[in-house]
């Protein structure tokens, strides 16, 4: 063996292409910074190896995905694979993975589907899909005693806006909200009819959930209809995309992220949030989305648990991975043992203020209070 070799589907193409390209960024820069270290020591073979990235454009195609998966751990036979972005697709690679006993890295499928199935070969290291909204109603309710009524909108044909939803539904009702769930088909154009509905309610908080597309869609429509609600929350705010889309009608929309550059976490090994934030903005010209930094964090969670088992086979790694309790750059890393879902890391949630995204809550890595209520004028 000369290098350890990786593989991914990743699109480049297709509907996920934005978030792929950049989660294909991330990776690259830290196959860059392990290889300048000179690689990664494998006990079994008493020496370090530098990493090759192998990776096709699944065109975000879960059937070209499917192809994919199997041609890396068939043809190309690589050590480390890694999902692809999306939970669709991630949903698509996980059970070819599992009939082959390899371990899927996953960094970009957060459905909770995904860990029902029983795989025992799944590795996650991001937060599950039931728990976005948590953030923002806990917030909510801490500062508004007298919010109790919570309006959803959701993309009815998506298994992750299903996820989200329901689990927003679910910690809403647990904590005394009334919900009101409104689904739509993605892909619509014109949400009016539904938006009357939410004048109508007049809710505390609005929380929205489909396909990038649709919640920049929503986000535009609420603002232009002039919908007003105590605080407004969306999957879609936690990107760089929204500001391009809505541009100074951003201010004071919410929104959960795995990641944020101005974190404060002290890592037990890997570079600092800042470290990161600053080498990805010099190496591309440009600052890294959360989906950047997962696809990053995924490589130092492989190198921990490859170091750990000081082996390449899965059946150790998984073993390694399960055991595994440690802070990167991204957060905590821990798994459940028996599903492989990421138990650990903790979202964190965003505000839009003067064109630039704050984290408000938690309140122990809050950069700065929320603004609140946040009325659309």
């Amino acid at each position: 063996m000369q290098k350890i070799k990786f593989g991914i589907p990743i699109s480049l193409s297709g509907r996920y292409s934005n978030q792929g390209k950049e989660s294909l960024e991330g990776l690259a820069l830290w196959i860059k910074d392990v290889n300048g270290s000179g690689g990664i020591f494998v006990k079994e073979f008493g020496k370090k190896f530098t990493v090759e990235l192998l990776y096709y454009d699944d065109e975000s195609s879960t059937y070209k995905c499917k192809e994919i998966v199997e041609r890396l751990i068939v043809k190309d036979k690589v050590d480390v694979l890694i999902g692809p972005y999306s939970s669709g697709l991630t949903l698509a690679a996980a059970p070819i993975a599992e009939e082959f006993k390899k371990i899927l890295w996953n960094h970009g499928g957060s459905s909770d589907e995904i860990f029902e199935s029983g795989s025992k070969y799944i590795v996650s290291t991001i937060t599950s899909a039931s728990k976005y909204f948590v953030g923002i109603i806990e917030m909510v309710k801490k500062i508004d005693n007298e919010a109790r009524k919570i309006t959803i909108f959701r993309a009815e044909d998506s298994g992750f806006s299903t996820n989200v939803a329901e689990g927003a539904k679910r910690y809403g009702e647990e904590n005394g909200f009334r919900i009101t769930e409104l689904k739509y088909v993605s892909g619509t154009k014109d949400f009016s009819s539904l938006l009357k509905q939410v004048q109508e309610n007049i809710p505390d908080l609005i929380l929205g959930v489909g396909r990038a597309e649709d919640d920049l869609l929503l986000a535009k429509q609420i603002v232009e209809n002039k919908v007003n609600a105590k605080a407004i929350g969306l999957v879609v705010a936690g990107i760089k995309e929204f500001h391009q889309t809505l541009g100074k009608d951003v201010e004071g929309f919410l929104g959960p992220s795995q990641w944020e550059g101005g974190i404060k976490i002290e890592p037990d090994l890997g570079p600092t949030p800042q470290d990161f934030f600053i080498r990805f903005k010099y190496k591309y010209g440009k600052e890294p989305d959360y989906t950047a930094a997962q696809s990053y964090n995924i490589g130092p969670v492989i190198q921990k648990c490859i170091e750990d088992a000081g082996t390449l086979d899965d059946y150790a790694l998984r073993e390694a991975a399960s055991r595994a309790d440690f802070k990167t750059f991204y957060g905590h890393f821990k798994i459940d043992q028996s599903t492989g879902t990421q138990i650990g890391h903790k979202m964190v949630i965003v505000q839009w203020r003067n064109g630039n995204k704050v984290i408000v809550y938690p309140e122990e890595i809050a950069e700065s209070r929320p603004v609140y209520p946040k009325l659309i004028s």
